[in-house]
């Protein structure tokens, strides 16, 4: 049987080719919009929405799909279909208003929660002494580790004998007021919205006509102990944890079976699941074969540049993204884990080979997670690079278990 395909195209434009009524969910993490002047857009606001400069200078992330695209996304899903759509944190509210604008229904509003951002928060007290034009003094250092090291200590490992970064002390009295403050959070999740094709008729009748429609509730519960649930765990002390929902008797069901202890299958599912990143033996699984890239080719920076070598010359500067020894192979700046995307496939798809299409496809994490899951996987995919690593890892990851090849009739 062949489960999965990858087609290049404008996915405005392989969308118009697909019949009414095809799909039966989407799951995908579009383009986050995360414009220079800090803007939102949508690819109908303006004609350069898909041309401009967005995340790391990527031409595909200057704005945010719009209703246009959603529209086409919603002819083409059947009835009671969801999509999960992935976008950031101050760009997400564009994207929910064109899927709603379509004619989508917003269900919920979930989170990747990840731990591991780096907050781009500008040092106002830095910026006020360099306003003023005021040299700050160094009085001390972080090593690579993050360790605090004294002014005229040494450091070890990588970067010995030069820190990471200097630590220095205001040096006018408006600095010092304003010493400690920033600009930022620490970004720890990434959100999803969650929406659903209006049903044709009721749930039931919705569920038999067309098999979409249901949420797999048991089958993406979190095992107690399962880090992906954040909360609070059966064995915290109550005093400290949060209250759990007790029995009800509104006919929803079991209080502590809805949200808490109440089940041998686990926790009820929410709108957050917690998981690291996608690692790099991850990322690369299966592209062995394929060429890599460099630090300089992978950030675009002119060789020798200060932000892309440490000032020791080791060129392993870690602020560039991308101070690994060896090429990349995997190059897509946005890998989500798998086992983040197998578990949202396995919540919205359904029934056993169903069909979940991603519109950007990427590097093929929702292809290997829909495919791990016993769906079939449809992508759409612009640029040919990125669908090359996205067939490295879908048939690394189960070349006995999928078959490439046309997905629809």
């Amino acid at each position: 049987m062949r489960t999965w395909d990858i087609q290049q195209g404008d996915c405005l434009d392989l969308l118009r080719a697909l019949p009414d009524n095809s799909i039966d969910a989407i799951v995908t993490d579009p383009p986050y919009g995360l414009s220079p002047d800090g803007r939102c857009r949508t690819w109908d606001d303006i004609e350069s929405g898909r041309k401009g400069g967005g995340f790391m200078g990527k031409q595909w992330d200057a704005a945010v799909p719009g209703v246009t695209w959603a529209r086409e996304c919603l002819r083409v899903c059947k009835p009671g279909a969801h999509i999960v759509a992935f976008g950031g944190q101050r760009t997400i509210h564009r994207l929910i208003c064109g899927l709603e604008d379509a004619g989508w229904m917003i269900r919920d509003l979930g989170a990747h929660q990840q731990w591991q951002g780096f907050p781009k928060s500008l040092a106002v007290g830095k910026a006020i002494d360099a306003h003023h034009g005021a040299e700050r003094e160094v009085v001390g250092k972080y090593s690579d580790n993050g360790r605090r090291v004294p002014k005229h200590q040494s450091t070890h490992g990588a970067w010995a004998g030069d820190p990471m970064v200097k630590i220095t002390a205001p040096a006018t009295e408006d600095a010092r007021k304003w010493e400690g403050y920033g600009t930022a959070l620490k970004p720890c999740l990434e959100p999803w919205t969650l929406a659903r094709k209006p049903l044709d008729g009721t749930n039931a009748e919705n569920v038999l006509k067309w098999g979409t429609g249901a949420l797999n509730i048991d089958g993406c519960r979190y095992g107690y102990g399962d880090p992906a649930w954040p909360g609070p765990q059966e064995n915290d002390d109550t005093a400290r944890a949060p209250s759990l929902v007790r029995d009800t008797p509104t006919g929803m069901g079991k209080g502590l079976e809805m949200g808490g202890l109440g089940s041998s299958l686990g926790r009820w599912p929410a709108n957050v699941f917690a998981c690291p990143k996608a690692s790099r033996a991850e990322r690369e699984a299966g592209c062995g074969h394929l060429k890599g890239k460099d630090r300089v080719e992978l950030t675009g920076r002119e060789p020798g540049s200060a932000g892309l070598v440490g000032s020791d010359g080791s060129g392993n500067n870690p602020y560039t993204g991308a101070n690994w020894k060896n090429p990349t192979r995997n190059h897509h700046p946005t890998v989500k884990p798998a086992a983040l995307m197998s578990w949202l496939c396995r919540l919205v798809a359904g029934q056993p080979g169903s069909l979940i299409l991603d519109p950007f496809a990427g590097s093929g994490t929702t292809g290997i997670a829909a495919l791990r899951e016993g769906f079939r996987f449809l992508g759409f995919e612009l640029d040919p690079e990125y669908i090359q690593i996205a067939e490295a890892r879908i048939t690394g990851d189960a070349p006995l278990f999928n078959k490439r090849g046309p997905v629809l009739p």
